[in-house]
């Protein structure tokens, strides 16, 4: 399961993007209000925008266009020292973000200015950064009172925290390791030991729990491909705070991604200690749809499916559905498992065609609930949310198979969704990490191709576009555009929704791996795609401490923060 794949083989581009300070402006002051039809919220808080994962700017709440989206200028620019790959989240006029060395930040929305740092201050072992996981800001009811506090919660190393969004205090945290203290204790004596890490993105919804709303985070971890460590998939928490200040996550219950079981309260989350065979990792981030309470999410490769089929266990790549209430099992969908044959199905198994990207939940044009998602095999499944029956798939793009076990291009990124004036799918779009076509045709016969486009109702093709900038980042759409960061290209381009025409290309600082985040006037993007240690020894690169310090800790990483875009008259 490689998350990434591979060692970045452009040169990346170092732009100076200055900082647009307003003078006046208290740091948690809301923001100049757009008078804009329709709009409820200018905010996008949580990974995805919402939980069901349309990375969709709700509608009304942005003057950006086609129309004046050329006009974007750079607004600021926050340094931090390590990479940022996690998307801001924007609360009022707060940017929340976490870097790979366990820094999480408060920044001023409006001027660039740092508000707050909080640092996670771990040591467990990680393949990727401290903190990969992009933050969702939920209000949190206060018990006993009549008020709510406004809380950012993220994943770090292995845990969940919660921090008090105006000042940064630490609220609570929950260790999700799925081993013993003992096994823990155990395999990190021992050299090379396993990794466990929380790479997902908190969804934070409300779902019906006997009729009421019950707010719920839910969240994947993983393990690496590892086996004998435990049980991975996804947890469900409560966040819970009483009148005397005591802060308290609360599991409910973990999906087990390899058995389709659920275990249940504190206990369940490290039943199965020093089981499973390394299959049921999530390094992508849950939906969740709220109108029928069904959570979908994707699950990576099995690097040894005979030994999980002998236990009995899921030994590929998968969909899994589950009762966001309960955690009751609803189905799983494992392309491998419908290849013809086993051998065929192994085979397949052994590609690392990840669920890498995070599901999105959409109504299509039929008032249909679709569950989506993309693969590092370039293709995009949609399946009825219920019961998981096919609806479509499509392929369009290279997975970029270099071996058994290590895939470098397909979907990786995350998704969008285009809906109508209804809140009907229209579209998806999203690009990928490898420009080679799968096959020539569409708008741009012949050409390379890195941004794709489909039909949300039928999954036809509608465009691709020959921008030839792979994209480890996650799509947004706001209005009548897309938004895509290009990994390689440190850059965003915007392009046309009906034609995947470019109407704007900006540099940015380091190369982008994080959603281009719309907040009213104003684009936040994450800049610094780090590399692992694994990738540093097949190079033969040292990192001096000097450069770390300094500018972050890859060489091919120069800057790393968040950019900060506006409209030039916004």
């Amino acid at each position: 399961m490689n998350r990434r794949g591979g060692v970045w083989s452009a040169t990346l581009a170092v732009v100076a993007a200055g900082s647009v300070a307003a003078a006046g402006v208290s740091p948690g002051a809301r923001p100049h209000a757009f008078h804009l039809s329709g709009c409820t919220s200018t905010d996008w808080p949580q990974y995805g925008h919402d939980s069901d994962h349309s990375f969709s700017s709700a509608t009304g709440c942005s003057p950006i266009s086609s129309a004046n989206v050329a006009t974007m200028v750079p607004k600021w620019f926050f340094h931090t020292q390590d990479s940022v790959t996690a998307s801001p989240a924007v609360v009022g006029n707060s940017v929340y973000v976490g870097a790979w060395n366990g820094k999480f930040y408060s920044i001023n929305a409006t001027t660039g200015q740092q508000q707050w740092v909080f640092d996670i201050n771990v040591t467990n072992p990680v393949a990727f950064g401290q903190i990969v996981s992009s933050a969702a800001v939920v209000p949190v009811h206060v018990a006993g009172t009549h008020s709510s506090k406004e809380v950012v919660v993220f994943g770090g190393s292995s845990s969940v925290w919660a921090l008090a969004a105006d000042t940064g205090k630490l609220l609570a945290t929950i260790d999700l390791d799925p081993r013993t203290p003992k096994l823990r204790k155990e395999q990190l004596s021992k050299p090379n030991p396993p990794t466990v890490e929380i790479e997902s993105s908190p969804a934070a919804a409300d779902v019906k729990v006997h009729g009421r709303p019950q707010q719920r985070i839910f969240v994947g971890f993983d393990v690496h491909n590892d086996a004998g460590v435990g049980r991975t998939g996804v947890v469900a928490l409560r966040l819970l705070a009483n009148r005397e200040g005591r802060w308290s996550f609360k599991p409910l219950w973990k999906s087990d991604a390899e058995t389709n079981r659920t275990y249940y309260g504190r206990r369940g989350l490290t039943e199965g200690s020093g089981q499973g065979q390394g299959c049921g990792d999530v390094w992508s981030s849950p939906a969740v749809d709220v109108r029928s309470d069904v959570l979908v999410y994707g699950v990576g490769n099995c690097d040894n499916p005979p030994r999980a089929i002998a236990h009995h266990q899921n030994w590929s790549e998968s969909l899994m559905a589950v009762d966001a209430a309960t955690g009751k099992f609803l189905w799983r969908y494992a392309p491998a498992e419908h290849q013809g044959s086993s051998n065929a199905g192994k085979n397949e198994a052994y590609l690392d065609d990840d669920f890498g990207a995070s599901v999105n939940i959409f109504r299509n044009a039929h008032g249909q609930t679709v569950a989506g998602d993309g693969s590092k095999a370039s293709i995009y499944y949609a399946r009825m949310a219920r019961d998981g029956k096919g609806l479509w798939q499509s392929k369009d793009g290279s997975p970029g198979n270099l071996g058994e076990d290590f895939a470098v291009g397909g979907f990786i990124g995350s998704l969008a969704v285009a809906s109508d004036a209804r809140g009907r799918a229209t579209q998806i779009v999203g690009g990928s990490a490898i420009p080679i076509p799968y096959k020539s045709g569409g708008s741009w016969p012949g050409a390379m191709e890195d941004i794709h486009s489909f039909d949300a109702n039928s999954g036809k093709v509608l465009w691709s576009d020959p921008l030839v900038a792979p994209t480890y980042a996650s799509a947004s759409t706001v209005n009548d555009i897309a938004l895509i960061p290009l990994t390689i290209a440190s850059s965003v381009v915007a392009v046309d929704l009906k034609t995947g025409l470019p109407l704007w290309v900006a540099p940015i600082v380091g190369p982008p791996s994080s959603t281009a985040v719309v907040s009213g006037s104003s684009i936040y993007v994450g800049t610094g795609t780090n590399e692992t240690d694994l990738e540093y020894k097949a190079l033969n690169l040292a990192v001096p401490p000097t450069l770390e310090r300094t500018i972050g800790q890859s060489p091919l990483s120069p800057l790393s923060g968040v950019q900060a875009f506006r409209l030039a008259a916004g």
